[in-house]
């Protein structure tokens, strides 16, 4: 009987030890695909926004920025497999609010920023366990760029026609008074694995 127990036992541990996940692991490979999607993702929109402002001047670029770059957003994330978004605390889109994991890192990067720490190359990366399933969580900086100016510089910068517009979109807009190679928020992606 004393044999029996013993086999029930050690039979359950290892059933229990074999069932279970490991943890999956943030290789270099994982970071060099993620650093990928948010670079392209970036220049993408960038790459739209540049030409909306040749094509149509600056104040029509903002619908850019406010209708398209979520759509664009969605679409880029559903083509990769990914939840892709941008987020600041100085937000002009209210679905840009970074969520708690976000706002710890966002809090990292500004610190860096304020230290000279914080490069185009700074990255942060961190493996999630939710019920089970295991996500990697990757923010990269965004810096402001001089296209960025035009609508998020100061008060001087920006015309009043696009002031007029910003406010009408966004009536509670953050996102104003920077300067160029300012900490503008981060490109947040989640990957399920």
């Amino acid at each position: 009987m004393k044999k029996l127990i013993v086999f029930s036992v050690l039979s359950l541990f290892i059933f229990i030890n074999c069932s279970q996940k490991s943890k999956p692991e943030i290789t270099e490979e994982l970071k060099i695909s993620l650093r990928s999607d948010a670079k392209s993702f970036m220049e993408s929109l960038k790459s739209v926004l540049i030409k909306e402002i040749q094509t149509n001047g600056i104040v029509k670029a903002v619908s850019v920025c406010s209708d398209t770059a979520q759509v664009l957003t969605n679409n880029y994330g559903i083509s990769k497999g990914i939840y892709i978004r941008r987020v600041s605390f100085k937000n002009r889109n209210p679905l840009n609010v970074p969520d708690e994991f976000e706002t710890k890192v966002l809090e990292m990067f500004e610190e860096q920023f304020r230290n000279g720490q914080l490069k185009p190359e700074s990255e942060y990366a961190e493996m999630i366990e939710d019920n089970g399933i295991y996500k990697v969580r990757y923010l990269k900086p965004i810096f402001v760029q001089p296209e960025c100016l035009n609508c998020h510089g100061s008060e001087e910068q920006i015309s009043p026609q696009v002031k007029e517009v910003i406010n009408k979109i966004y009536p509670d807009d953050k996102a104003k008074g920077y300067q160029m190679g300012d900490l503008r928020g981060a490109v947040s992606i989640q990957k399920t694995l």
